[in-house]
């Protein structure tokens, strides 16, 4: 289930990144691409080791990448119904 999880992630960088290049220019959607990429990988890895990279010291820096992600897409969000 972990390879399908990782194929997802990459699809959805991959179409992020795709948007970010010929539609748009906003520099939210390279952000979110990259995410994704990380998810990708992290999840990959994941699948791949016998540590359990979820849990632990590890957890926390998954939780912590969401979390800074997470606070640049509000921040972008807010600025943007604002209109600057």
């Amino acid at each position: 289930m972990g390879y399908l999880y990782a194929a997802v992630w990459l699809l959805i960088a991959g179409y992020l990144l795709y948007t970010a290049i010929r539609r748009n220019r906003t520099p939210i959607l390279f952000i979110l691409s990259g995410f994704m990429f990380f998810m990708a990988v992290w999840e990959l890895v994941d699948t791949i080791s016998p540590a359990d990279l979820k849990s632990g010291v590890y957890g926390w820096i998954y939780r912590g990448v969401a979390l800074v992600a997470l606070i640049l897409c509000l921040i972008w969000f807010f600025r943007s119904r604002r209109g600057e």
